[in-house]
């Protein structure tokens, strides 16, 4: 009877995520001696998303087809607004450093930061199409990949935290905190329309396309809030309907 020949066993954990790598941790156990040999990779490649809002790593390959790692299961937001994931084999906890953008009232993208190339551009839905600015927050719902939420409604949640404030030519910004002194806005142009006591602003992404979206505010939160802004949309009240934003003065 011939001898049962041992296989040398290899354990694999994901460390880290940057902008265009993926590090990761790979432990080999001689069958024969059980020493231990431990090897830290770096890998080349790409950050984005598949069709199920799953984040997934393209590497780069000098031969073949590029090997793809996909990130199965949830993801969530942590306090400072970044992607996590954690490994349910491992435990191992990815972190991604970026910033968010709001494309499209249907597309919502996370750019890593330091790179040209990864970002995650999840399929979305923004959860209200009429916006209050005092809430400081923007609802989407996603149909994977993100933690599910308490509500019965169907999709999952994913909230942005921030604060509206004007920028340039009355253009708005949604101001987001991400941690450690980062703060980072996301712009938007608007098409501005006077109501009795409010001021309606029909939000555009920076390409000047329209997002399906109306933030309002009223007279008192725009005197609390943006004083200056408040004088010059009085001034120019008699046009009733005024382009603001990026791209687009008036």
């Amino acid at each position: 009877m011939g001898s049962i020949k041992l296989k040398d066993t290899v354990r694999k954990r994901f460390i880290a995520a940057e902008s265009d790598h993926l590090v990761i941790e790979t432990i080999q156990t001689e069958s024969k001696t059980c020493r231990q040999h431990l090897r830290i990779l770096k890998i080349k490649g790409t950050w984005r998303a598949n069709w199920r809002n799953e984040l997934c790593f393209e590497a780069s390959a000098a031969k073949g087809p590029p090997k793809t790692y996909t990130f199965a299961g949830g993801w969530k937001l942590n306090k400072n607004q970044q992607i996590e994931y954690t490994h349910t084999q491992s435990s191992s906890t990815l972190i991604f450093n970026g910033h968010w953008d709001i494309s499209g009232a249907h597309r919502l993208v996370y750019f890593l930061e330091g790179s040209s190339t990864s970002r995650f551009e999840f399929k979305a839905q923004l959860e209200s199409f009429s916006l209050v600015p005092k809430k400081g927050r923007i609802r989407f719902r996603l149909g994977a990949g993100i933690k599910r939420s308490r509500l019965r409604r169907p999709g999952r949640l994913i909230v942005l935290y921030g604060e509206w404030k004007f920028g340039r030519n009355l253009g708005l910004l949604f101001q987001m905190d991400y941690g450690a002194g980062r703060i980072q806005a996301i712009e938007f142009g608007a098409r501005v329309t006077f109501g009795r006591g409010k001021v309606d602003f029909a939000l555009k992404n920076e390409s000047g396309k329209p997002l399906g979206v109306t933030l309002t505010m009223t007279h008192k939160f725009l005197k609390l809030t943006g004083s200056e802004a408040f004088i010059r949309l009085k001034s120019a009240q008699n046009e009733r309907r005024i382009e603001t934003g990026i791209n687009l003065p008036f």
